[in-house]
Formats: structure tokens, C-alpha cells, sequence
């Protein structure tokens, strides 16, 4: 397992014992507490500037290679801040799975035994990490059964504050056209998943950028620094992922082009597009 992975999984960690040991305190000072009243720290500054953000990216995200439906969203995972942000719906392909990997978080305990196409019988973090990284769809529909509603539904009510009022999904693995969501929606919901502890499996799960699933041969000028959920149909080219600062600060993204010319070569040369977009906001920190 990658440094950066274990960099993700350990930050979680800490923010579940961080909010465990407060509540405790809360819970048993709150009737001898001195009225104090907190200071107000001032927020940080943005994990990258927007302003170089954009001077970076603008050239890139208009490659002719991407078509002229693309959307970038870039989100400081600390603040909720969106650093980037073009509007718009798309077709997410596979990315879409990361909704319905999120919802059955939610809703499941990450240990619980499931069973795989294989009959063999794993744990639901193990299971979806696998369907993550080979970007299995069958696997992914098979997971979503278990859900008691559809993914948007369990999200809207378990994470009510990521923003899902773009976002429809007719189909859980991201194979159907008629799915729709915003770049903002999936890169709000990797930092949202940084920072939840039930949702520290979503993360862990992604693959790596030069190292493994569907990423190793993706991102390889950038080996192992980012953690990246690809997504492909004809015409399509997705990738929503997560990365770290210099300075250890997390940042989510998701770009996502849907009108991708379809023409010999034209997915690799978007494929090619998307990562040098994705290396560019790893080595604009």
C-alpha cells in the first residue's frame, strides 16, 4: 500500500478519535463548563491559489482532444472551497460508482461479510476497493442490490450536505448515458469522504496513479500521487481523484468530458488530455 494511502487512511483515523474524544469531553464537563467564550480562528489560506489555479488549467481543459463538453471542479479538502469550478452536468461513466460506493459506506458497516462473483466471501471495504480498482461493473450492481434504496436516495439522507440536485443516476455502475452529475458533486464528495470516518474505505479503495487497477498505466510522470476513480464510454472520459499538497494539504477533483471526438485514438488522446490536467493540479502546490 502506497504512502499516500496510508497518509489517507491514517488522516481519517485521527478525525474519528479527534470527534470521539470530544464528544466525551462534551459529554461529561457540559454541567461544570465555564461559559468561555471561543475565539474565532481565521480560516486558512486556500490549498492552492485559485487565480494560478486558473492560469494553469484554462489552457489545458481547452484541448480539442477533450471535445467542447468538459467540466473540472477542484475542491480544498480542509475547507470545502471550491478552487475551481467550470458549472455544468456530464455524463460520469464509471466515476459514477464512487456514489454508490459512498451510499452502501453509509449505510454498511465496512466489515460486514460479502459474498463475490466467486463465492468467496469478503469484507464490503475489501469487496468495493476491488470493484474500485478494476472498475468492475457487474460487481458494482451487485453491491448497489443491497441497498435499500438507490444511491442518491441513501446519500441525500445520510450526507445531506453534498449538493446532489445535478446528479441523477439511472444506472449504479455508470454504464447508462443518462446519467448526469457535476464535476462539483464528485469532487465535494471525495473531500467529504476524506473527512468522514465511515467513508474512509471509499478513499482507501481508489486506486493509484502509476501503481495500480485502472490507474497504472494512468498519471505515470506521477507515481503514487494520486488516488483516482477512472471512467470511459464511447465519446466519455472521466476521472475524479484526490491528491496532496507539498504542504500535506488534501485537494479533490473531478473532470469530466462527455462530447470526446470519436474518431481513431480519440479516448487516448483525451485519456492523455485528462492527465495532464491531473498532473498539473498535483504540481501547481
Amino acid at each position: 500500500m502506497v504512502e499516500f494511502r496510508k497518509a489517507a487512511i491514517a488522516a481519517i483515523a485521527a478525525l474519528a478519535v479527534l470527534l470521539i474524544a470530544a464528544c466525551s469531553a462534551t459529554g461529561s464537563n457540559s454541567a461544570i463548563a465555564p461559559q468561555v467564550k471561543a475565539s474565532v480562528e481565521p480560516p486558512p489560506p486556500p490549498a492552492i491559489s485559485p487565480e494560478a489555479l486558473s492560469k494553469v488549467i484554462d489552457p489545458l481543459i481547452a484541448n480539442p482532444a477533450l471535445g467542447k463538453s468538459v467540466g473540472l471542479a477542484v475542491v480544498d479538502v480542509a475547507t470545502g472551497q471550491l478552487l475551481y469550478d467550470t458549472g455544468g452536468t456530464f455524463i460520469p461513466a464509471s466515476t459514477a460508482k464512487l456514489f454508490t460506493g459512498a451510499a452502501l459506506l453509509l449505510t454498511f458497516d465496512s466489515k460486514i461479510p460479502i459474498a463475490t462473483k466467486n463465492g468467496k466471501s469478503v469484507d464490503l471495504g475489501n469487496e468495493l476497493a476491488r470493484v474500485l480498482a478494476e472498475s468492475d461493473n457487474e460487481g458494482a450492481q451487485k453491491l448497489a442490490a443491497l441497498l435499500p434504496k438507490p444511491a442518491t436516495e441513501m446519500l441525500i439522507f445520510e450526507l445531506p450536505e453534498l449538493d446532489l440536485s445535478e446528479t441523477v443516476l439511472v444506472d449504479a455502475a455508470g454504464l447508462s448515458r443518462k446519467n448526469k452529475t457535476s464535476p462539483r458533486a464528485l469532487a465535494s464528495l471525495l473531500a467529504l469522504s476524506w473527512n468522514t470516518p465511515r467513508l474512509a474505505a471509499l478513499v482507501a479503495g481508489l486506486p493509484v496513479s502509476g501503481e495500480s487497477g485502472t490507474m497504472k498505466k494512468r498519471a505515470a510522470n506521477e507515481p503514487g500521487s494520486l488516488l483516482a476513480k477512472t471512467g470511459t464510454l464511447s465519446g466519455v472520459n472521466a476521472l475524479a481523484g484526490i491528491f496532496q499538497t507539498h504542504t500535506g494539504r488534501a485537494v479533490s477533483f473531478a473532470i469530466l468530458a462527455d462530447a470526446v471526438p470519436i474518431v481513431p485514438g480519440g479516448t487516448e488522446k483525451a485519456r492523455k488530455a485528462i492527465d495532464q490536467i491531473a498532473t498539473a493540479l498535483v504540481n501547481a502546490n
